[in-house]
């Protein structure tokens, strides 16, 4: 008949993995508190750079993110719903208008 051993063996001896695991732990602690120093920092600067761009735009923030989603093309500016668009309006992109009429992203192009 064999030997009982037990579930859960007892853990090693201090100079083992577990002593390495928490030291390495400990310096993880370290390097993330470091790095959030700089981290922090960082985000604010980058959240007050938005803001300050956002409020010098004359348009609601959500017509900026139509306007820069309709980029690509003018498939694209219809599925945000900017097309066709004018001059100075959300979605207009002069490489968009064909017959430079100032319209953009037209049905119907005039000939």
């Amino acid at each position: 008949m064999a030997a009982w051993k037990p579930k859960y063996p007892d853990p090693p001896s201090s100079s083992s993995l577990w002593s390495r695991l928490r030291r390495m732990k400990s310096r993880m602690a370290r390097a993330v508190t470091q790095h959030a120093k700089v981290a922090i920092p960082s985000a604010l600067i980058g959240a007050a750079l938005c803001w300050t761009l956002l409020s010098f735009i004359p348009w609601h923030p959500l017509q900026v993110l139509k306007h820069v989603a309709a980029f690509p093309n003018c498939s694209a500016a219809r599925a945000v719903g900017v097309a066709p668009s004018y001059p100075g309006r959300p979605g207009y992109w002069s490489k968009h208008d064909a017959d430079n009429d100032g319209i953009s992203c037209e049905i119907w192009p005039r000939g």
